[in-house]
């Protein structure tokens, strides 16, 4: 919208010819009117067309003025698609709190080493990330309402800000407690598995400290910062050194969040779960779009930041990515079981295992106790059999001895017999 001032009078001057402000007291308290139909002296601003002209005293004071950030313009494409996004991250936020009481519900005495925190703190920042999203696209109806861009574009744009560092980190501690599942796993089945102080322990040590290091510097150098030019539409501000380096630092703690993926894999031979390969995907997506936005020439145009910028680019990978991130990571939650009933049954099918191996184990030793009787009893009959056939021979040997002597004996008796009557006397033939 574009007004012309119309002087009606040497002393007078309107922008629509019907209502006029007297000249030389807009000069006493400098006031300008500007062609965008503002009436301004750079403290105060007031709209000065149509129904929201104010009324100027000779004094200088304004009554009835509608100031220059009043929200008197309809909703168009951004802010139509800020409530249908705010709509999205509203659903997620109620669908993260129930997740966050699934997963963070203690079925098993709490062990030191792995607290209850631990297992929450990725809904935590997936909360927190929602939540800060959808301020963000709720503040995009001001943003198409306000005549003049105030602070509506200022909080849009620090919300939209902060959505980046916390949904690294909302990756990282789903990444980090998936490394701590594995090990508590391994753990409970071998607690000796690990050597203790071994260079897997020291590398999940330091670790989170570099990933903290890098999302604090791209929440340092990209939020904690004055945001009056971003107000004023400065576009040297926009795309300033800090920014820049910002988004260098988002995508080194990426790195990191895959480092550590990858070293979870190695150590303790699980696959990367799809959820972390997702999110970490679609996170490359936002921030090689907020490189572009801030390096590119043209980045400009598509930058979040500006008021109206193209609304593809901004919703399409500025706000999609984390939703889509944020909706698989609910997805997976609702599917996953509690660890620690995932833990009991693990601990069940070893106890279940370990039986049935014992078991085995003891019908084994039975059947090896009932083959060593049997070649046992093999052993015994076959030396009976030996010890059988040996002793005929002996006793046939010694009865031939006593026949051929019972024989020598009948053969003689009949001999003698034959010269004796039976008294010891030969007989005489008469």
């Amino acid at each position: 919208m574009s007004f012309e001032p119309i002087h009606i009078n040497s002393s007078h001057v309107s922008f629509d010819g019907t209502s006029s402000f007297n000249d030389s007291v807009l000069h006493e308290f400098n006031y300008t009117i500007y062609s965008n139909g503002t009436l301004s002296n750079s403290s105060r601003c007031y709209l000065a067309f149509g129904k929201y002209v104010p009324t100027m005293l000779n004094n200088g004071s304004v009554y009835n003025g509608t100031k220059c950030s009043a929200p008197v313009d309809p909703i168009e494409i951004r802010g139509g698609l800020g409530i249908f996004f705010a709509s999205l991250f509203a659903m997620i936020i109620v669908a993260g709190l129930v997740t966050l009481r699934k997963a963070g519900t203690s079925h098993l005495p709490v062990e030191r080493a792995y607290r209850l925190v631990s297992r929450r703190w990725p809904w935590y920042w997936v909360i927190i990330t929602a939540v800060v999203g959808c301020v963000s696209c709720f503040m995009a109806i001001d943003v198409d309402r306000e005549y003049i861009q105030s602070t509506a574009i200022v909080l849009q744009s620090v919300f939209y800000t902060v959505m980046l560092p916390t949904a690294l980190a909302a990756v990282w501690e789903m990444a980090r407690h998936w490394a701590s599942w594995e090990e508590r796993k391994v753990l409970d089945a071998d607690p000796y598995h690990f050597e203790p102080d071994d260079r897997r322990s020291k590398v999940e040590l330091y670790i989170p400290l570099f990933f903290y290091l890098f999302a604090f510097l791209t929440f340092f150098l990209s939020v904690l910062r004055t945001w009056t030019p971003i107000r004023k539409q400065d576009i040297h501000v926009a795309t300033d050194n800090r920014f820049r380096a910002s988004s260098i630092m988002a995508l080194m703690a990426l790195v990191v969040i895959a480092i550590s993926a990858a070293h979870t894999q190695k150590h303790y031979k699980s696959t990367i779960p799809l959820t972390i390969s997702v999110a970490s995907l679609l996170l490359l997506i936002k921030i090689c779009y907020q490189i572009v936005c801030v390096f590119s020439g043209s980045g400009w145009d598509i930058n979040p930041l500006k008021y109206d910028a193209n609304n593809g680019f901004v919703y399409g990978l500025g706000y999609a990515p984390v939703v889509v991130m944020l909706a698989v990571m609910i997805c997976n939650g609702w599917k996953e079981e509690n660890e620690d009933l995932q833990l009991i049954k693990l601990r069940r099918q070893r106890d279940f295992n370990d039986e049935v191996e014992l078991k085995e184990m003891r019908r084994q030793q039975a059947e090896e106790k009932r083959r060593a009787q049997q070649e046992a009893d093999l052993e015994a009959a076959k030396a009976a059999r030996t010890a059988q056939r040996a002793s005929p021979e002996s006793t046939s040997a010694d009865g031939g001895s006593t026949l051929v002597g019972d024989q020598l004996s009948t053969v003689s008796s009949p001999e003698r017999s034959k010269g004796t009557n039976g008294k010891g006397f030969e007989d005489v033939p008469v």
